[in-house]
């Protein structure tokens, strides 16, 4: 058990609630189990940061067309109304449940460069509806930057005759379409943004070599990308996969998958402030045995009512927050620090952190 803290009364209620869903009454409504520990407990004020903020969404597992996607997506829109954000980043699973049409027309065409990262001169790709699976919930964000990664469902091959070039072709795909609400210039890249980096990985990687890529192709790439690092501007790792966490994919993290992670986490040299994830369909703050911060936003529209976050999947990580609510995340970088926010499908604030310099992002109240 991770807790550090004896049971409290609103645990019992939890547990209460956990019975009621077990019995069917997740139906009457969006669920609400959350799990708070350590300083997250009672957290203290935020600290006051300077300057212009880079606010940005973070929202993963966002691809099938639910009732759920349907209150996040208009969850976001009225955030964006209220104070807009600048850009989006969204982690992965953009097209439930095989990622892109690989049998639509032409689709076969699209190559990658000789990087293996972008994409081949001279393809169109040809008009898939799946996409609209996630543009069209969105169409309220239109005229900001909406940058995403690969997920392990954007590359299944689902079926396919040849599953290596199944994947490889899935990835093209997604790499190749782009519109107002989609921007993947590569199946890894850097986007910039006043004092942030952001700094995109394609984290499938970490659980095997698939469609002809390398692992260690993508840890020179985070290694190259982490040498813009430099003070006054803070890095963050997109990536579907997190390296920690107390969700149901905590399974996955096997000795191989761990010291795979590891190689990704040493090439950013301790420059790093945080990972930014989704695949555990939930919201959760973790910080790693290194002292990562990890942001797991994946609850964008297939939500894991009955989890329960007994466990973290690497000893010596620590879980600070974790919830089953539907929502989104909200990050703000400014000169000085920066700050992290989930908020619940009605705009609610759910939990908050903050990081002054390049302290980690400690739980503060949600003001």
């Amino acid at each position: 058990m991770i807790r550090s803290s004896p049971p409290r009364p609103w645990r019992l209620a939890a547990v209460a609630l956990a019975a009621a869903g077990a019995a069917g009454c997740f139906a009457c409504g969006a669920p609400t189990f959350t799990v708070r520990e350590g300083a997250a407990l009672s957290p203290g004020p935020p600290p006051s940061l300077s300057g212009p903020r880079v606010r940005a969404l973070h929202l993963a597992d966002f691809g099938d067309r639910t009732r759920q996607q349907d209150a996040v997506a208009s969850a976001v829109i009225d955030a964006h109304r209220r104070a807009p954000f600048q850009l989006a980043v969204f982690p992965g699973d953009n097209i439930y449940d095989c990622g892109a049409d690989t049998a639509l027309p032409g689709a076969e065409g699209c190559r990658f460069a000789e990087d293996g990262n972008t994409l081949a001169p001279g393809f169109t790709p040809p008009a898939d509806p799946w996409f609209g699976r996630h543009e069209e919930p969105l169409a309220g964000l239109a005229g900001i930057p909406v940058y995403l990664a690969l997920g392990n469902h954007d590359v299944s091959p689902c079926g396919a005759p040849d599953p290596v070039a199944g994947a490889r072709l899935k990835a093209c795909l997604e790499v190749a379409h782009a519109s107002p609400l989609w921007t993947m210039p590569g199946r890894h890249y850097v986007v910039d943004q006043g004092p942030a980096r952001f700094i995109v990985v394609d984290s499938n990687l970490v659980k095997r070599d698939y469609g002809g890529f390398r692992l260690e192709d993508e840890v020179t790439f985070v290694a190259r990308a982490a040498e813009g690092c430099a003070a006054g501007r803070f890095c963050f790792l997109v990536g579907h996969h997190p390296p920690v966490t107390a969700g149901t994919h905590r399974k996955e993290a096997t000795p191989q998958y761990v010291a795979r992670m590891d190689q990704l986490l040493q090439a950013g040299g301790g420059r790093i402030r945080a990972w930014l994830a989704g695949h555990d369909h939930d919201l959760q703050h973790l910080r790693s045995p290194g002292g990562l911060d990890v942001l797991v936003s994946g609850n964008g529209s297939r939500g894991r009512p009955a989890e329960r976050f007994q466990h973290v999947s690497v000893p010596g990580a620590r879980l600070l927050f974790a919830s089953v609510r539907w929502g989104y995340a909200v990050l703000e970088v400014a000169p000085d620090g920066w700050t992290y926010r989930f908020e619940g499908e009605g705009g609610a604030p759910l939990y908050c952190c903050a990081a002054a310099g390049d302290g980690p992002c400690e739980p503060v109240r949600c003001e």
